[in-house]
């Protein structure tokens, strides 16, 4: 489903944008806060809203939401400048390209990690296939099983790709023989494939591990480290 009165150009069924970091909301100074690995981007509020787009389809739709369709979304809100904004969040690491089953998808995985912002809230009597995320007395977002263990347990390991290699090889040890159970690369297909609910519903996020500069980035400020949070 696309904005409501835009037909966007035709995307490639496995082109995809995605947003890398987590939003701490509105800071200081009037930008938009992202946690990005060990440091803190500030985002004006064009950027916040073009990277804010890319979490998913705001219609709620199932194509795949890669750039083509975040830019015509971006044109049917009025966003302005809204390709220039994409450029400059893509150097910052703060959007990423992705084609799930091939080089740019292993890529992603390596440097990125998939955290959880929502409790696991299990399967019912009713739908035993279906597993839900979401908080007490709501549910955000479903999916089969085997999401919903990455989604429960990735965030243990260093990088998502590290993540599908573990599933795989517990559900390997059970016996299990299925490639979309046991092999990474069907493992992170499989994921990629349906993230964009899992991140527009705020269910989880990706972010990356630690910071490390951008030599494209030299002459922009340095990302100030996140601050400790005070109880």
């Amino acid at each position: 489903m696309s904005a409501p009165g835009v037909t966007p150009p035709p995307s490639s069924a496995a082109d995809l944008l995605l947003p890398v970091g987590h939003s701490l909301g509105l800071g200081d100074q009037g930008a938009v806060e992202v946690r990005l690995g060990a440091s803190v981007e500030e985002l004006p509020l064009e950027e916040f809203s073009l990277w804010a787009l890319a979490h998913g389809d705001p219609d709620g739709g199932d194509e795949p939401w890669g750039a083509d369709r975040v830019l015509a979304a971006a044109e049917q809100a009025g966003l302005a400048d809204a390709g220039t904004h994409l450029d400059t969040l893509e150097q910052r690491g703060l959007l990423v390209r992705a084609t799930p089953g091939e080089a740019s998808a292993r890529a992603l995985a390596d440097r990125v990690r998939l955290l959880p912002l929502a409790l696991g809230l299990g399967n019912t009597r009713v739908q035993p296939q279906v597993y839900r995320l979401g908080r007490s007395g709501e549910v955000l977002a479903v999916g089969s099983s085997t999401t919903y263990d990455l989604v429960t347990w990735a965030h243990m390991e260093t990088s998502l790709w590290r993540a599908c290699v573990a599933s795989g090889a517990v559900a390997a040890r059970a016996g299990a023989t299925d490639p979309g159970l046991v092999d990474p690369d069907e493992l992170l297909t499989g994921l990629l494939s349906t993230l964009h609910p899992l991140l527009s519903t705020g269910t989880v996020c990706l972010d990356t591990w630690g910071w490390r500069r951008d030599p494209a980035a030299a002459g922009r400020p340095r990302p100030r480290p996140v601050p400790p949070r005070t109880r």
